[in-house]
């Protein structure tokens, strides 16, 4: 019976092999209880937590943290809170800190687009090279 399986779906025989004997040891072949700690965040809890970072890009694990209990009544460590963001690929952002051109900068770049506006893709190349 399980020779079937292996043949048609491409599935390595090792693994045939390890479910066929689960299957006869434990009648079953779901996953057993694994060790761990207990989930704290239901689905619900990550979607509120994603849809939240999402609006607020900037806020922090500790704000992020300081919300969950007010409003879903979960509360959890920071490094949870950043592993979720992790997993849902919500990275750290930090806003840019960008130093703002003078009036005198704004007039030379302005400037040098009028005078480059006419090249050519060559004269870009011969002043690149």
């Amino acid at each position: 019976m399980w020779h079937q399986f292996q043949h048609s779906g491409g599935i390595k025989s090792c693994v045939i092999s390890r479910l066929a004997a689960r299957h006869r040891t434990t009648g079953s072949v779901g996953d057993r209880p694994r060790s761990g700690a207990p989930r704290v965040m239901d689905r619900n809890d990550d979607q509120y937590l994603r849809t939240y970072a999402l609006r607020h890009r900037y806020a922090t694990a500790t704000q992020l943290q300081a919300c969950l209990p007010e409003v879903r009544g979960t509360r959890v460590s920071r490094q949870t809170i950043r592993n979720q963001l992790h997993r849902f690929g919500l990275n750290a952002r930090r806003p840019l800190q960008v130093t703002p051109l003078t009036p005198r900068h704004r007039c030379d770049r302005l400037q040098w687009a009028q005078e480059h506006v006419t090249w050519t893709m060559q004269q870009w190349e011969e002043k690149l090279h």
